[in-house]
């Protein structure tokens, strides 16, 4: 009786500091890969490049940061990569396109969604540095000045391709809204389309906010471009007089439609830990992410690259998209239907 008390106290006391082991034990020394989901110098990988430089003091332990990009179909490589096979323990980050969390949900880029391997509900969200106001933006020597009148003249919009944000916004627009856009895909990003706006190739372009006033603030402030619309989940502080998409439906059904499709821009620039991590380092990490996002040093870095800011914690990450996968399954069909990823 004596022996066997005596091993399991040997066992305990050897179990112990394991079970015992600190965040700050657990990450000293260690590694965060944090995997991009876009091409290297791209915005999203100019956030994540950001967050990296300022996350790993507001962990302890105070682990170093790697970066890897790992672009392809919107980012859905990455997250299949990183949901399926990634480090379960907290070493492991990914920082996707905001689109890859509703793929299942909308079929934005694959028949049926089939190609998203992973549940973005299980998928561990630490918040995103800024939310995205998506806007339609005229040239200053267009026929089209105002929102009005891209329901009644020609307007040529150049966009990346057929399922970026800015081809789902013109869809929406002539389908619900009857506007007369032509669209031009095939423009690799949005400094061309800026280019072929000045080049007078295109009358106009659909894009992030965000990224017209980082790549080319001067625009906006010489009043070489005019924002004729606002696309998200809330008008952006710097458009209060610019139209909202939303206020323009003329139905509840239209509405809960819309906010469907594109409530996704609130999560704008998002970073997430794979599922299967432990509760409580999923919690240390939102609470060191929620930090670094109130870090002066990371401030002060975003200003001075002209990376807009408007975080939002992981919680509410989480809670937008348990709650747009949870709409009625006939309003997705007709979000899909709008969106013409469903016949």
């Amino acid at each position: 009786m004596n022996r066997l008390a005596a091993t399991f106290c040997a066992l305990a006391t050897l179990a112990f500091p394991a079970f015992a082991q600190t965040p700050a034990d657990f990450y000293r020394g260690k590694t965060i890969n944090l995997v991009v989901g876009s091409d290297a110098g791209s915005g999203y990988d100019a956030y994540a490049r950001l967050v990296t430089r300022h996350m790993g003091k507001h962990i302890p332990g105070n682990p170093a940061f790697v970066i890897q990009n790992m672009p392809g179909a919107g980012s859905i490589t990455m997250a299949n990569s990183l949901a399926n096979v990634g480090a379960k323990d907290g070493t492991s980050m990914g920082a996707p396109q905001s689109s890859v969390a509703f793929e299942r949900l909308l079929h934005l880029l694959s028949p049926g969604g089939k190609t998203a391997s992973f549940d973005a509900t299980r998928l561990n969200w630490l918040g995103t540095v800024a939310q995205d106001t998506f806007v339609v933006l005229g040239w200053h020597k267009s026929k089209v000045s105002t929102f009005a009148d891209m329901m009644t003249k020609d307007f040529v919009v150049g966009t990346s391709g057929p399922n970026t944000d800015g081809s789902l916004i013109v869809a929406v627009l002539n389908k619900l809204l009857g506007t007369k856009i032509r669209l031009i895909t095939g423009y690799s990003g949005t400094a061309p389309q800026l280019l072929a706006l000045e080049r007078g190739e295109i009358d106009g372009s659909s894009m992030a906010y965000g990224t017209v006033l980082t790549l080319r603030p001067n625009l906006r402030r010489d009043k070489e471009i005019t924002v004729l619309l606002q696309v998200g989940r809330a008008k952006h502080p710097d458009l209060p007089d610019v139209a909202f998409l939303a206020d323009m439906m003329k139905t509840d059904e239209d509405r809960a439609i819309i906010s469907l499709i594109f409530d996704k821009y609130q999560m704008g620039r998002p970073f997430f830990v794979p599922p299967g991590v432990p509760a409580d380092r999923v919690a240390l990490l939102r609470k060191a992410f929620d930090e670094t996002m109130k870090d002066p040093a990371l401030i002060a870095e975003a200003d001075q690259l002209k990376l807009e800011m408007s975080p939002l914690p992981g919680t509410e990450v989480q809670a937008l998209i348990e709650r747009l996968y949870a709409a009625p399954e006939p309003m997705v069909r007709k979000a899909r239907l709008l969106l013409g990823t469903e016949k």
